[in-house]
């Protein structure tokens, strides 16, 4: 089917080609506009960050360069609305409004990242924030657009692997930056140019670092019992250092398009290798030893797992203008093909556990022909895939996962005002491979949203949208027998990133979310800012909960459903202070907040605290300067079994100065994190107690643009 697919829109190219070249009127697609960065790519609508119905972060040029991290929790922490899950430095989810993993989709160019990142908290994203030329974060339901996994929001991580446009001529990035934290150092490299009418684009990075320096102690001091000698010996071993933490990453990618009178074709295929350590507190607690081999065993645990990462990526895009079919104007399509592999290697260098995910996902829109104050968007996503693990923590069965949606978005302009409404069905199939435990749902989502032009510069926005979302393979099967029934408890394989027994609930009812939200935005003149309310009501909400049964003393968890509700807002305002001549010095303001409770009784676990801040701006023709002081507040409203979280005082500090060399320009930056040392420890990580993000870090490095 893939092959066909990619065959057809290849042909589609080819014959655009010659119909635009005997077409003097047609309109060509602009992929030199000066407003380009303006326009959200991820709202599939030709819609600027102003004009779209979308709350939506945008993280592009210089502000993605001061904010690139290892991991792309990192990278996007200090987002409205956007905190990380680390599990050690190796792993950084991005949790939008408390929701995280497999509510949240992480895209690739648009297309879903096929990783095992979602199956378990100590998989990392397979993907680097350092290639990255653009981030589109979409906070709420983005279900019309992306499908099952996007029922929390959107990060999609968008490059220049296929080129959309011949540039004039050589264009490259060479950068180095060092982290002292963990003696990090990052060397990024990126070419561009062009051949006839082909343009062609190479870039690579590669990450190395020791393990994280930490104030304090890696295990939280609160939940020790210093009566017990080897505790108290195990907590102040963990001092000042999180062992196992280093990590190595490289990724390499290369691509072309061949660019038509009113459109491109391209091709890139990325590899990308990471090797990153777990904190051995993950794993030391689920060791099965009998009594003659417990002290080898639990010294191998000691040494630490690694987590070794493989994926090959190939990708295909193409964009074309219709100018001879009255119905529509513009097809957008992109097809990729991913084969992924991570391996468990325990401390004695056998091989643990392998996982493995390998599909192929493709997404097509066709843009309708309408006039200047409407547009609308007929969309299909198809998507294949083939999970499993083997070894000793093989807990989810190998099962095939198909995937089959489509939707509309259209949206009308009338006077001063925009509506959007959106439909959207979509069928998954997750069949177990050889047979037993099968599961399939069709899922249907609608939105209906309206931007009120207040003023030039200031829209109001209201929102309203029904998703649903069916239960994934892990929140199905884990644990799962081919009859549909859980293991017996003798042969339960116990996840040891969580530290649990965990089983699966095959009949799980589908999540049904109903969110409303208000949002008022100035987007132009001196003083801009935004400030949304939501209330996301779900029902029959997929957790995992903690039960009072152990087997040998490893707790025993289900995946259950509640009704749950999610209340919060988030905001920011932008203030300048002075301006004379050249100097601008602005105030940032900003804050975020989400409240979840079960209906019946309780709190849903995970969820991050109040945040708060402000950042001071100053900057200048070649250099500028910020001052960024984030109050975390304590996560005293926890769910069953889950303990408290202090708050902290996070500083941090960037400055850069700019070199003119001719045509081209180098930065020299310094970067600090943590400046008051605190010590940090994620409410939304299942390690905060053993594993605390890094102390005080100075970060140096140089960029070259040419």
């Amino acid at each position: 089917m893939y092959r066909k697919l990619i065959f057809l829109g290849i042909s589609l190219g080819v014959a655009n080609n010659s119909v635009h070249a005997a077409d003097a009127d047609a309109v060509e697609l602009d992929h030199n506009n000066s407003t380009l960065e303006e326009i959200i790519v991820t709202s599939t609508l030709h819609r600027s960050q102003a004009d779209t119905t979308l709350p939506v972060n945008v993280l592009f040029g210089e502000a993605l360069r001061e904010r690139i991290g290892a991991t792309l929790g990192d990278t996007l922490q200090d987002q409205i609305g956007v905190t990380t899950a680390s599990f050690g430095a190796g792993v950084g989810s991005p949790v939008i409004r408390g929701q995280g993993a497999n509510r949240v989709q992480v895209l690739q160019g648009g297309i879903g990242n096929i990783d095992a990142s979602s199956v378990s908290a100590d998989h990392a994203n397979s993907l680097e924030p350092a290639l990255a030329e653009r981030i589109e974060v979409l906070r709420g339901p983005a279900t019309l657009l992306y499908g099952n996994g996007a029922i929390g929001g959107v990060v999609n991580v968008i490059d220049n692997r296929i080129p959309t446009s011949l540039p004039d001529g050589i264009d490259g990035l060479l950068e180095t930056r060092h982290d002292s934290a963990s003696d990090q150092q990052v060397h990024v490299m990126k070419l561009e140019g062009a051949a006839g009418r082909m343009a062609w684009h190479v870039d690579g990075v590669r990450r190395d670092s020791n393990d994280v320096e930490i104030n304090g102690f890696a295990i939280n001091p609160d939940n020790v019992d210093v009566g017990d000698s080897e505790a108290l010996e195990q907590l102040l071993d963990s001092r000042g250092r999180l062992d196992n933490s280093s990590m190595k990453a490289a990724a390499k990618t290369l691509g072309a398009s061949w660019m038509l009178e009113q459109g491109y074709v391209g091709l890139a295929v990325n590899k990308l290798d990471n090797n990153y350590g777990i904190p051995a507190a993950a794993h030391a607690q689920h060791e099965h030893a009998d009594d003659d081999h417990e002290d080898e065993e639990l010294e191998e645990a000691e040494d630490g797992i690694r987590l070794v990462m493989e994926q090959e990526r190939v990708d295909f895009e193409t964009r074309l203008a219709l100018t001879d079919l009255g119905v529509f104007n513009e097809i957008h399509g992109r097809i990729s093909n991913v084969e992924y592999q991570h391996s468990e290697v325990e401390g004695n260098g056998e091989i643990g556990t392998v996982f493995e995910q390998d599909g192929s996902e493709g997404r097509f829109a066709l843009h309708f022909n309408t006039s200047s104050d409407a547009e609308g968007v007929l969309g299909l996503q198809v998507s294949q895939r083939k999970f499993s693990a083997v070894g000793a923590e093989a807990f989810i069965p190998a099962t095939d996962i198909d995937t089959l949606g489509l939707f509309a978005v259209q949206s009308i302009e009338v006077d001063n005002r925009i509506y959007e409404f959106g439909l959207r069905g979509e069928r998954q199939s997750l069949q177990q491979t050889g047979g037993g435990c099968d599961e399939a749902d069709t899922n249907f989502s609608a939105s209906a949203a309206s931007i009120w032009r207040v003023r030039d510069d200031t829209n109001l926005v209201m929102s309203l949208a029904h998703s649903q979302r069916s239960a994934t393979v892990e929140e199905r099967f884990s644990n799962i027998d081919s009859a549909c029934n859980p293991q017996d408890v003798t042969a339960l394989v116990a996840h040891a990133a969580t530290q649990r027994l965990e089983i699966g609930n095959p009949n799980a009812d589908q999540e049904q979310s109903t969110n409303i939200e208000l949002a008022l935005r100035k987007h132009l003149g001196a003083v801009t800012g935004e400030i949304t309310l939501y209330h996301n009501d779900i029902a029959d909400f997929i957790y995992l909960n903690d039960t009072d049964q152990f087997v040998d003393d490893i707790k025993i968890s289900r995946y259950e459903q509640q009704d749950a509700v999610f209340n919060g807002f988030e905001a920011e305002l932008s203030v300048p202070l002075l301006q004379s001549g050249a100097h601008l010095t602005e105030l940032g303001l900003f804050s975020d907040y989400v409240r979840a409770k079960f209906n019946s009784a309780g709190n849903v676990p995970q969820i991050p605290p109040l945040s708060y801040g402000a950042e001071l701006r100053h900057s200048h023709t070649h250099w500028q300067a910020k001052l960024r002081i984030t109050s975390i507040a304590d996560q005293n409203k926890t769910a069953i079994h889950e303990i408290d979280t202090n708050g902290y005082v996070l500083i941090g500090f960037y400055a850069d100065y700019h070199l003119d060399l001719g045509d081209d320009e180098a930065f020299l930056f310094l970067k600090g994190s943590n400046l008051l040392d605190e010590t940090i420890r994620h409410h939304t990580s299942l390690l905060k107690d053993v594993a605390p993000a890094a102390g005080r870090a100075i970060e140096v490095g140089l960029r070259w643009e040419f």
